[in-house]
């Protein structure tokens, strides 16, 4: 039986360098280049949508040259004898036609990458004599190949950045057939300083963007909230970085008008822009990463009701114990996931609090990672039983009493009774003991309900518990830690 090329997509997509960014799983498509002409066309238009994005963030520069290379090829003929004839860049003569149409598979495009990609083709290919020379010849490959892809490509997500050493702009909402290419634009990247007048010539063509990526937030750029307001589709995404403690009230009136139907939000920088943000009652996911804190701001926030909010990741420095609470019940038990980055608290006395709602409402966790008090050690079977969906617990102290510990063993020897079936990673604080008897106890009591293996940190741990933990890995219970195999007490 053969399956139909949008099922091969859909496969192939999941070895995409979008899912493996950081790694190179994704050179497993180029083995599907080699099974047949449907396979290696397939794989082909998922290797090449955003390649030089890939290539740049991943930082794998040696190998844009070919991508820029490959790009050149794909020049009409009259463009090639221009930039040879009358721009003076030196283009192989291996130059022939390729074997596919890579600028049409482009459905992203990263302004500040793939100029620095083209700088650096010219250096790498010793091109350039001087300043002057570097910056006309740099010009006409640029313009030429973003002209190749406004003509051959629709473009998916833009990223417009003034970038840190550009020494030209091209507006590539008008270039010719730019209205074709943009038209379907569904995410937009770019910095709040970025020339206002890209953003007014965009939003004459582009009326379906969803994501709005806002880095170096700097200013009130009236362009932007044009933009922003031109779309006659719903907002779902915006990741926004303030770098300036001001305010923005073109952005914000924007900003609010699409507040209600976000489901992604990520805020970075100064946290005032939280309160754009107070109506935004269907989120799903909530980011917020600051050292400042509004302490009003934030207080308008947490009382909306965000019932539908599934992941939440914070950092302690702009929310007070109390607010964060607050948040946690207003999403009425529907949280799956809960990261607080630690931070001394200005009202660090409701940690224990903090425990005792997340106890309440966290029905649905299944991953909690979060400060935790040693006066709160007793809640932990509470934790256990309540939060029964748990697939990784992370609890830390901020406690900085050296050389004292807390003896846990009394709970722990009760824990694995009430151990989530399906907990796979369990990192406790490092100032908790635990007997080599509770060890024991837990662990079998883990091997009678656990579904997977247990990543298991244990601190202070001596030889008895090492041996326990030995044999537990042996028997599958859980994972193998880190054991000097050259001790004698593992030798038989």
């Amino acid at each position: 039986m053969k399956l139909p090329t949008e099922c091969l997509l859909k496969i192939f997509e999941n070895f995409s360098p979008e899912h493996h960014f950081w790694d190179d799983d994704y050179k497993l498509l180029y083995k599907c280049i080699l099974v047949n002409r449907e396979w290696c066309i397939t794989a082909i238009s998922i290797l090449w949508r955003e390649p030089i994005d890939w290539i740049h963030f991943s930082q794998k520069k040696d190998r844009l040259d070919p991508i820029i290379s490959t790009y050149l090829s794909c020049l009409p003929k009259e463009i090639k004898t221009k930039l040879i004839e009358e721009d003076g860049i030196n283009l192989p003569l291996k130059f022939e036609k390729p074997l596919f149409d890579y600028p049409s598979f482009l459905q992203s495009l990263d302004y500040g990458a793939l100029y620095k990609s083209v700088n650096g083709w010219l250096k790498n290919t010793k091109q350039i004599d001087n300043i002057n020379n570097k910056i006309c010849k740099n010009f006409q490959l640029f313009n030429s190949l973003a002209n190749l892809f406004i003509d051959r490509c629709y473009l998916k997500r833009l990223r417009f950045s003034k970038g840190e050493k550009l020494e030209f702009i091209i507006p590539l909402s008008t270039l010719p057939k730019a209205s074709i290419c943009l038209e379907n634009l569904t995410t937009f990247m770019c910095e709040g300083c970025t020339m206002p007048e890209i953003m007014f010539a965009a939003a004459k063509i582009c009326k379906y963007i969803s994501e709005f990526h806002i880095s170096c937030c700097c200013k009130d750029n009236e362009g932007l909230a044009k933009l922003i307001e031109s779309q006659i589709v719903l907002t779902k995404y915006i990741f926004i970085k303030a770098t300036k403690d001001e305010n923005f009230p073109i952005l914000e009136k924007a900003l609010k008008k699409r507040a209600h139907s976000i489901k992604d939000l990520w805020i970075y920088g100064y946290s005032f822009t939280i309160d754009y943000f107070c109506k935004s009652n269907k989120l799903q996911n909530l980011t917020i990463h600051s050292n400042m804190m509004d302490r009003k701001v934030m207080e308008r926030f947490v009382k909306t009701k965000f019932t539908q909010l599934k992941e939440l990741e914070i950092s302690l420095q702009v929310i007070t114990l109390k607010q964060l609470c607050t948040l946690i019940i207003n999403t009425e038990g529907n949280l799956e996931s809960i990261l607080i980055l630690w931070s001394e608290s200005e009202d660090s006395e409701n940690l224990i609090l903090l425990t005792e709602t997340v106890i309440k409402y966290g029905k649905n966790l299944n991953y909690y990672e979060a400060p935790f008090s040693s006066e709160a050690i007793h809640l932990l079977p509470l934790l256990f039983q309540n939060c029964n969906k748990l697939e990784t617990l992370n609890i830390f102290s901020n406690e900085e009493e050296e050389g004292f510990i807390y003896d846990i063993s009394d709970i722990f020897l009760e824990l694995g009774e009430f151990v989530p079936l399906k907990l796979q990673k369990l990192f406790l604080n490092h100032t908790w003991d635990i007997s080599a008897d509770a060890l024991e106890k837990f662990l079998l009591d883990c091997s009678k309900k656990l579904k997977k293996k247990l990543s298991f940190d244990l601190n202070n741990s001596t030889s008895d518990h090492d041996l326990i933990m030995y044999r537990y890995s042996i028997k599958g219970v859980c994972e193998p830690g880190i054991f000097d195999y050259s001790k004698e007490y593992y030798i038989c």
